[in-house]
């Protein structure tokens, strides 16, 4: 059986949307089980003329900081931020461009730089 040219084209469009149905489908389901992303950042921060490190756990929502884990809320203050809290204790942790970081705790200014 020979196909006219108008059959042909019906058929190969009907294909073409076909695989366009696919594709979109497969997107769709990449997008919605790739996992959100979190990370934990480490820094080196200066306290009084020492160094400490600091690690923010965005998975856990943890900021520890000379041993005290403190709970982290998103803030928005600078690049990104934090509120971290603990028993009464809170202050902002507050990164700028280039990995640099700061926030002030008992009277304290501290500044941080990201390890790379």
């Amino acid at each position: 059986m020979k196909m006219m040219p108008e059959q042909m084209q019906a058929k190969i469009e009907k294909l073409h949307t076909g695989l366009r149905v696919a594709t979109l489908v497969l997107v769709a389901l990449a997008i919605g089980l790739t996992p959100a992303q979190a990370y934990t950042f480490i820094y080196a921060c200066k306290d009084h003329g020492k160094t400490h490190p600091l690690k923010v756990d965005d998975t856990k929502n943890i900021l520890t900081w000379k041993g005290t884990d403190y709970k982290i809320t998103e803030n928005g203050c600078g690049k990104a931020g934090w509120r971290a809290e603990e028993d009464g204790v809170g202050f902002d942790f507050c990164t700028a461009t280039q990995g640099v970081a700061d926030f002030e705790l008992n009277g304290s200014k501290i500044t941080c730089d990201m390890k790379r």
